[in-house]
C-alpha cells in the first residue's frame, strides 16, 4: 500500500493494535485515526515515511507503543509535535531512520529544551479501560510484555545519525526506571551529563545500549566517575584519544579520561545547554565553591546568573569552572568593589546593576575597557556612585566607552542628585586651585607645539611645490640616488631612448645632444633613425619598434619638427604607448622658437598644454634631461641595428662586418 483513504479505519472505534509496516506509505491522512481513542499499538515500521501530518495522533490519547522503525524520517521537531498528546506512549521505535537529535528547537518557560516527548505514566493515574486494554495485549503477546516489562519504558533511537546524547534528557522527560534506551549504530562521539543521576538498584536496573558508536575517551567523558554510571552502559567501548586504542570503559580509571576532577552541577543550581553556552543558574546559592565546566557538554563557555543572591564579593578566578564563564550576571546582590582577581579573564558581559558599588579601581577599568575590546556589554546602574576628584578616571571610561554601557545615561551621583557621571563638572569635582604657572606652562607648550606644526606643514608644502627641482638637484650631485633609481621593469628594452627628429636638426642631435648623452656617467644607449635603422625597412613598423624597443621617446620640438609628417607620426607612436602602459615615456624638448605654432596638430597641441617640457635654453637643461632619463647605470655606446621582427637587411658597414667574420 502506498496511500490510504481518511476514513478507512473509521467503523473500527474499538480497535487496540494495527500492524501497517512493511507496505510503501508515504503519506498518512489527518482524520486517519480519528475514531480510534482505544488504539494501545500501533506499527507503521518498514514503510517511506519521511514526515508526519500534523494533528496525527490527536485523537488516539492511549496510544502505549508506537513503531516508526524502518523509515525516512529526519525532523524531530515534526516528530515532537505529534507526539506530544500521548501521555501514555511508553514504547517508542524510531530506530532506522535519519534523525541527528532527539532534541526539538523549541524552549519552555524554564528555557531547558524541549524533549522528544514525555513519559509521565503513572499507575494510580491510568484509568480501568486502559489497564483492560494492557492486560489484553500482555495477553495477546506474552513474549513481549513477561515478566512485567509493561511497566517499563523502551524507546529505540538506533540506526540514526545521532551525534552526541545526554542523560539530562531522561530527567527532564521524566523517564523512571525501568527503562531501555537504544541507541546503537549511532554517529554519537560523546555522552554528557550535568544534573545528579538516579543509579541502579536490586528492584532496578535501567539499561543503555550504545555498542556501535565511536564513543570517545577524553575530559568530555570524565563525567562517568562523579557517580557509578558505568553500570548503565554495561561491555561500552570507546577510543582513547592520546593513544587511539578501543578500550572497555569499565577497564579504564579516570585519571586516563582527564586531569582534572569532573563537576556536576551544584545541588543550588539549575544547568542546562542552550546554543553554544552552558547556563548555570545559581540564583538561590550562598557562596560558589565548583561549577560544572563547559567541555563535560562539547562547549566552550559558560553563562552563570548568580543574580538576586547576597554576595558582598564575587568568587575568585581561580574556582574551579569559573574561568570559562564568558557571561556573569551577578546583579541584585551586595557587592561593594570589583577586584580583576574575582572576574573571568574570557568575560564579554557584566551585570553589576543594584549591588552597593561607589567606583571601580583603576586596574580593572584599563584591563576590560580601556586595553581591550573583549567586554562588549557592562551594565552599572543602581549603584551609589560617588562622584568627586578622586573617581576622574571613572568618569572619562565612562564616557569614552559609553556605547559598550548601554545604561550609562542611568549612573546617578549619590553626592549630587541632579547629576549622572556622564554630565558631572570636572572643574567643579575638582576644588584643588591650578597655579599661573601651570598655566602659563600649558599655554607655551600649546604655543610651541603649534608653531612646530605650522614650520613642519609649511616644509612639506614648498616641497611638494618644488619637488621636480629638488630631485634634480639631488640627482645632479649624485646625493641620494638610490633613492630615485627607477624599478627594473624595461631590463628587457634595447635602448635607454629614442630620439624622434626632423632632419633639418640633425646637426643638433648628432653633434650635442647625442655627445652628452653617451659619454655622460651614466652613459645611455640610444636609437636614432639615421644609425639604427634598417635600410629598406618598413618606415612605421621602425618607428613601432623604436619607440617599444626603448625606455624613453626623447621629442626634439622645433619648427621642422611640427612641418614633418614622419616626425609628428613618432610623436603619436610614443604618445599612444605611454597611455597604453600608464607611464611617463616620452621627454619634450623645445628646440629653438616655434614661429607657426597653427600647424600644430591637435594631439600634440592637447599634450603640450597639459604637460612640461625641458627648455634647450635653460641653464640646467642637462641636469634636467638626464633626471628625465632611466635611472640606471647604462653600459657603453651601442650602435647595432634596430631588431624589427627578427628579420635582417642588408646594412652598409655593419652587415659587411659580419661577412667579413663569417669568411675568416
Amino acid at each position: 500500500m502506498r496511500m490510504l483513504e481518511a476514513n478507512i479505519f473509521a467503523a473500527q472505534t474499538k480497535l487496540n493494535s494495527l500492524n501497517l509496516s512493511h507496505n510503501e506509505i508515504r503519506e498518512l491522512p489527518e482524520g486517519l485515526f480519528a475514531n480510534q481513542r482505544q488504539l494501545l499499538i500501533l506499527d507503521l515500521s518498514h514503510n517511506s515515511l519521511t514526515y508526519l501530518t500534523p494533528h496525527l495522533f490527536d485523537h488516539t490519547p492511549w496510544l502505549w507503543q508506537l513503531k516508526l522503525g524502518g523509515n525516512q524520517l529526519h525532523d524531530t521537531t515534526n516528530i515532537m509535535e505529534n507526539l506530544k498528546p500521548l501521555h501514555y506512549l511508553h514504547r517508542l521505535d524510531v530506530s532506522q531512520n535519519q534523525l541527528q537529535s532527539i532534541w526539538s528547537i523549541e524552549t519552555s518557560v524554564n528555557r531547558t529544551p524541549v524533549l522528544l516527548t514525555n513519559f509521565l505514566y503513572s499507575y494510580k493515574g491510568m484509568s480501568l479501560a486502559l489497564a483492560d486494554g494492557l492486560n489484553y495485549i500482555s495477553k495477546l503477546q506474552p513474549e513481549n510484555y513477561e515478566g512485567g516489562k509493561i511497566n517499563s519504558t523502551v524507546i529505540n533511537f538506533s540506526g540514526n545519525r545521532l551525534r552526541e546524547f545526554t542523560l539530562d534528557w531522561l530527567v527532564a522527560a521524566n523517564i523512571t526506571c525501568p527503562f531501555e534506551i537504544n541507541l546503537e549504530h549511532n554517529l554519537i562521539e560523546n555522552i554528557f551529563a550535568l544534573q545528579n543521576f538516579f543509579s541502579a538498584t536490586a528492584d532496578c536496573v535501567p539499561e543503555i545500549k550504545m555498542t556501535g558508536n565511536p564513543i570517545v575517551c577524553d575530559c568530555k567523558f570524565a563525567w562517568i566517575y562523579s557517580e557509578n554510571y558505568r553500570s548503565l552502559f554495561n561491555g561500552l567501548q570507546c577510543v582513547q584519544t592520546s593513544t587511539k586504542l578501543v578500550k572497555d570503559l569499565a577497564q579504564l580509571e579516570r585519571k586516563e579520561l582527564c586531569a582534572w576532577e569532573p563537576v556536576m552541577c551544584p545541588s543550588e543550581c539549575n544547568c542546562y545547554t542552550q546554543f553554544e553556552f552552558l547556563h548555570i543558574n545559581c540564583k538561590g546559592a550562598q557562596h560558589i565553591e565548583q561549577l560544572p565546566r563547559p567541555e563535560q557538554v562539547g562547549l566552550k563557555s559558560s553563562v552563570l546568573d548568580i543574580s538576586n543572591n547576597n554576595f558582598i564579593a564575587l568568587p575568585l578566578n581561580t574556582t574551579f569552572g569559573y574561568g570559562n564563564v564568558s557571561q556573569l550576571n551577578a546583579s541584585y546582590n551586595k557587592i561593594t568593589s570589583i577586584n580583576i582577581s574575582q572576574l573571568p579573564t574570557n568575560l564579554t558581559v557584566l551585570d553589576l546593576r543594584n549591588n552597593r558599588l561607589n567606583s571601580l579601581n583603576d586596574d580593572f577599568l584599563r584591563t576590560y575597557l580601556n586595553d581591550s575590546t573583549k567586554l562588549q556589554f557592562l551594565y552599572l546602574s543602581e549603584n551609589p556612585w560617588f562622584c568627586n576628584c578622586s573617581t576622574l578616571q571613572l568618569l572619562y571610561t565612562i564616557r569614552t566607552h559609553r556605547t559598550r554601557i548601554p545604561d550609562a545615561d542611568q549612573l546617578l551621583c549619590v553626592n549630587q542628585p541632579n547629576d549622572t557621571l556622564l554630565m558631572a563638572n570636572v572643574r567643579e569635582l575638582c576644588s584643588t586651585p591650578v597655579t599661573v604657572e601651570y598655566y602659563q606652562y600649558f599655554i607655551a607648550t600649546v604655543i610651541s607645539v603649534g608653531i612646530t606644526i605650522i614650520i613642519f606643514l609649511f616644509i612639506i608644502a614648498l616641497f611638494y611645490k618644488y619637488k621636480l627641482e629638488v630631485e634634480v638637484w639631488l640627482y645632479s650631485h649624485n646625493i641620494l640616488r638610490f633613492c630615485i633609481r627607477e624599478c627594473e621593469l624595461d631590463k628587457h628594452k634595447t635602448f635607454d631612448a629614442f630620439i624622434s627628429y626632423a632632419h633639418q636638426d640633425a646637426d643638433f642631435v648628432n653633434h650635442t645632444l647625442l655627445p652628452q648623452l653617451e659619454q655622460c656617467e651614466p652613459p645611455f644607449r640610444v636609437c636614432t633613425h639615421e644609425r639604427n635603422w634598417l635600410a629598406g625597412a618598413y618606415i612605421p613598423e621602425q618607428i613601432i619598434e623604436s619607440v617599444e624597443q626603448s625606455r624613453r621617446t626623447i621629442i626634439v620640438l622645433s619648427q621642422h619638427f611640427i612641418e614633418s609628417d614622419w616626425a609628428r607620426m613618432e610623436f603619436r607612436t610614443a604618445h599612444q604607448c605611454s597611455l597604453n602602459e600608464g607611464r611617463v615615456r616620452i621627454i619634450m624638448i623645445k628646440y629653438g622658437e616655434i614661429s607657426n605654432s597653427e600647424l600644430l596638430d591637435r594631439e600634440l597641441k592637447t599634450y603640450l598644454d597639459m604637460n612640461t617640457y625641458l627648455d634647450w635654453q635653460d641653464i640646467r637643461f642637462w641636469d634636467k634631461l638626464h633626471y628625465a632619463m632611466p635611472h640606471k647605470a647604462g653600459k657603453v655606446r651601442n650602435s647595432d641595428v634596430l631588431d624589427v621582427n627578427g628579420r635582417m637587411y642588408v646594412v652598409g658597414q655593419v652587415e659587411m662586418n659580419r661577412l667579413r667574420d663569417e669568411s675568416v
